[in-house]
């Protein structure tokens, strides 16, 4: 008897262990909904900045989503603050296919300096339900380095395109961003706490566009 109580306890002990550490990874805390997009944030381990994460409806293709997201300079024109936007290619960082290197500039109000960051995204997909997966994440590199810019020292970024029709997307965009510095870690998410409904958003705007908008095949091959 004394056996079974204590494996009970032992059980239990280990529910509320894995449970806990569940609830840290996917203890996201809704923030607002606008323009019937939800916006949440959360804390995490990895970073004094919060995360965040944004899910809306997009009315075009996954392809047209995927194609937008592939457009590495209109990023000027969607994400915040964005001010620079290029794909790297060299012989140390090969842009090719479903793996494309990007350099990015965030501009910021004087006299505080602009953020820079080097990332590596990744596309993939699933075969069977046509879901288009992106992750984005930063790296430690010198390339394009000076002094008048604060290379982001945190920069995680993940997409899921899921299709909901032939013209419809189901967007989750998920960013934890840290734009070192001395900016005090309060600020920032204030600031920043409502990017994630603006970033789709400002997808729904972008593709409507021309070179978007008639695009109805997927281009990414590598399965997720």
């Amino acid at each position: 008897m004394r056996f079974i109580k204590t494996n009970m306890i032992i059980l239990c002990a280990m529910g509320v262990f894995f449970s806990s550490a569940w609830a840290a990874e996917t203890g996201w805390k809704k923030i607002g909904e606008s323009k019937n997009i939800t916006g949440y944030t959360r804390t995490t381990t990895k970073s004094s900045i919060d995360a965040m994460k944004g899910v809306g409806m997009v009315e075009a293709p996954v392809a047209a989503v995927e194609a937008l997201i592939r457009d590495i300079p209109a990023q000027t024109e969607y994400m915040y603050k964005c001010k620079e936007a290029v794909v790297v290619n060299t012989p140390e960082f090969k842009s090719i296919g479903d793996t494309v290197y990007v350099y990015n500039v965030t501009s910021m109000p004087y006299p505080v300096k602009d953020r820079d960051a080097v990332a590596k995204a990744t596309f993939s997909v699933d075969k069977a339900t046509g879901t288009v997966y992106v992750h984005v994440e930063g790296f430690k590199t010198t390339y394009n380095q000076d002094q008048k810019k604060v290379r982001m020292p945190l920069v995680i970024v993940d997409y899921t395109l899921a299709p909901k029709g032939p013209d419809k997307t189901e967007v989750t965009y998920e960013a934890l961003a840290d734009p070192g510095g001395n900016l005090p870690a309060f600020v920032v998410n204030l600031l920043t706490k409502n990017l994630s409904i603006e970033t789709i958003s400002s997808i729904r705007k972008m593709v409507k566009k021309d070179k978007y908008k008639n695009i109805k095949a997927v281009v990414t091959t590598t399965a997720h």
